[in-house]
């Protein structure tokens, strides 16, 4: 019966590995490309956002951006995604980029955005970042949507009371 690996061995086999994967992402995104994807797991997680986008590329990646809205300003986001790094690294980017914007600079959010606050992101992966920015237009469009729809059914109840 061979021997099985000892644990040393497997722990220097594994820092191997992880050592490769931080290289590789450095190289694709950047020092701070790579910090974002390395502390992602640790971010504030939202128990109650007022509203979420969720977009589904053609590459099979979904992205979502959940928001906390308060007036007319995100005040805090947080993210989720079943993609790859690249999917993980643009939607907490663009998460964070709509954190402290009005409702109208957040739906301002587009890929080139994204990029520019990662610093280096690879172009067959671009798709990524447009799918990060179009899920926070779709969590703003989506509050907008209800926002519209409880304003209106109060400026209705209104005009009811008035003509009772």
């Amino acid at each position: 019966m061979p021997a099985s690996p000892d644990k040393d061995t497997l722990d220097m086999l594994l820092d191997v590995f992880e050592q490769e994967q931080r290289d590789d992402l450095i190289a694709r995104f950047g020092e701070k490309g790579f910090a974002v994807w390395r502390d992602a797991p640790n971010r504030a997680r939202l128990e109650a956002p007022t509203t979420i986008g969720t977009v589904k590329g053609s590459c099979g990646d979904t992205i979502t951006i959940n928001l906390l809205v308060s007036g007319e300003r995100v005040t805090a986001a947080d993210c989720d995604t079943d993609g790859c790094a690249s999917s993980l690294i643009a939607a907490v980017t663009a998460a964070s980029l709509a954190v402290g914007k009005t409702l109208d600079e957040a739906v301002d959010i587009d890929e080139a955005a994204v990029v520019a606050a990662v610093g280096r992101f690879p172009d067959d992966d671009r798709h990524c970042a447009y799918l990060a920015a179009a899920a926070v237009r779709e969590a703003v469009h989506r509050w907008m949507i209800a926002g519209g729809a409880l304003a209106a059914a109060q400026g209705q109840q209104t005009s009811q009371d008035a003509q009772a």
